[in-house]
C-alpha cells in the first residue's frame, strides 16, 4: 500500500487536510480564536505542517503520539484518538450535523451517527430525566 502525503493548507478560518490517512479524503478544521493566538505564536501563517518537531521536519504519527503520552498528567488515562471523538462530540453538542462534524474531521457520517448514539444521546436522555424528575420532586 503507498502511503499519500497529505497536502496542509492553512488559511484564515480553517486548516485543510487533503487525503487524510485512512481515506482519500478532506478534513477541514475550523480555526477557532484558541487556535488563532497558538498559531500566531508560533509563526504558523503559511501553507504546510503546524507542528514541527525539533529538527523543523513535521511531527509524524507515532513522534506526536508519543509527545502526547510524554507530556499527559498523571492520572489522564486518554489516548491522542479519544480527544478527536472527544471533539467530535463537542462538535455534536455544539449544534452540528452527523455530515458537518464528519467533514471536519475527515469521517463518515456513519461514524459520527454511532458516536451521537454513545455519546451524546444518551447523556442527553439521562440529563432530561434528571431535570424532570427534579422538578417533580416532593417539596
Amino acid at each position: 500500500m503507498t502511503s499519500t502525503v497529505p497536502t496542509i493548507t492553512v488559511g484564515k478560518t480553517a486548516i485543510i487536510i487533503e487525503h487524510t490517512r485512512k481515506r482519500d479524503t478532506r478534513a477541514v478544521i475550523p480555526i477557532l480564536p484558541e487556535a488563532h493566538k497558538l498559531l500566531d505564536r508560533i509563526g504558523r501563517k503559511d501553507n504546510g505542517p503546524v507542528l514541527l518537531n525539533s529538527r523543523g521536519s513535521a511531527w509524524t504519527e507515532s513522534g506526536l503520539g508519543s509527545v502526547f503520552q510524554k507530556s499527559k498528567p498523571k492520572g489522564f488515562d486518554r489516548r491522542i484518538h479519544d480527544l478527536r471523538g472527544t471533539f467530535a462530540t463537542r462538535l455534536i453538542l455544539a449544534g452540528a450535523t452527523d455530515q458537518q462534524a464528519a467533514d471536519v474531521l475527515g469521517w463518515g457520517a456513519k461514524e459520527i451517527a454511532t458516536i451521537r448514539r454513545r455519546y451524546v444521546d444518551s447523556e442527553r436522555v439521562v440529563i432530561e430525566l434528571a431535570e424532570m424528575m427534579s422538578r417533580r420532586a416532593p417539596a
